[in-house]
């Protein structure tokens, strides 16, 4: 089948609308370019009246502003280190230190000779005292009650009550008693001297016995009045001694 070759009026309307195209994009890209070289000559027009400044009637060449160097890279800053105070500045305020441990007491020489043993004492810390606490306080009390109550009770007393004087002589009251009385018997047996003399002889036997009964008797009053005074001074010292510790914050008990 055979084509019809188109007309020539549709040829000559396409060859128009091509050539219409055509220089709408020639006129297009003049423009821009025309843009382009404005721009161009105002930038150089500017640099030349930079350079040249009339000064009368000669122009000075000035020099032409430079072009902005690029901009160094920014490194970033160093963080600010803490100032270090100076020797003359104070030192910052620092937490308060702990308080320094009391310093360690030391006693004396524990004297058990003075302590609460040797009068039958007992003591008790009612504050928790330590035990060279407690020895150095029983030592120092045994000292005050020896000085106020002027008694040592580590010493017997010096002046013991006196025993009563025993009379003597009871055997030769006896012997004489007996002699009475053997006069009388033997004169009734018809011997007075003979009677005598065995009245004698057993009533010297009865005094001397009754000689040593008294001496005994009053050798035993006089140690108890001894033992008694003793306790006396005893518990004057050991009463001393309580109140002193009682003072120090024990307790006391005497056996």
């Amino acid at each position: 089948m055979r084509t019809r070759p188109p007309s020539p009026r549709a040829v000559r309307i396409v060859a128009l609308t091509c050539a219409f195209a055509c220089t709408s994009l020639s006129l297009i890209a003049c423009k821009a370019k025309s843009d382009a070289g404005e721009v161009a000559l105002t930038d150089t027009a500017a640099s030349a009246a930079a350079t040249v400044v009339p000064t009368g009637d000669t122009a000075q060449p000035v020099a032409a502003p430079s072009a902005p160097e690029p901009a160094a890279a920014k490194t970033p800053a160093a963080k600010p280190s803490a100032a270090k105070p100076s020797a003359a500045e104070p030192a910052a305020a620092k937490p308060a230190d702990a308080p320094a441990p009391p310093p360690v007491k030391t006693y004396p020489p524990f004297d058990p000779k003075a302590s609460a043993s040797t009068i039958g004492v007992i003591v008790y810390p009612k504050k928790e005292q330590t035990i060279e606490q407690q020895h150095f306080d029983e030592n120092e009390c045994f000292a005050w009650a020896k000085t106020n109550t002027g008694i040592d009770p580590t010493v017997p007393a010096a002046a013991q009550a006196a025993a009563a004087p025993v009379p003597k002589g009871g055997a030769v009251k006896g012997a004489a008693k007996g002699a009475v009385a053997g006069v009388a018997i033997g004169a009734a047996a018809g011997d007075a001297g003979k009677g005598a003399a065995i009245g004698a002889a057993a009533g010297g036997v009865a005094g001397r016995r009754g000689q040593k009964q008294t001496e005994k008797a009053a050798a035993t009053d006089a140690q108890q009045q001894a033992a008694s005074a003793e306790a006396q001074r005893q518990k004057k010292f050991a009463d001393g001694f309580t109140v002193c510790m009682d003072g120090r914050n024990y307790s006391v008990s005497v056996k």
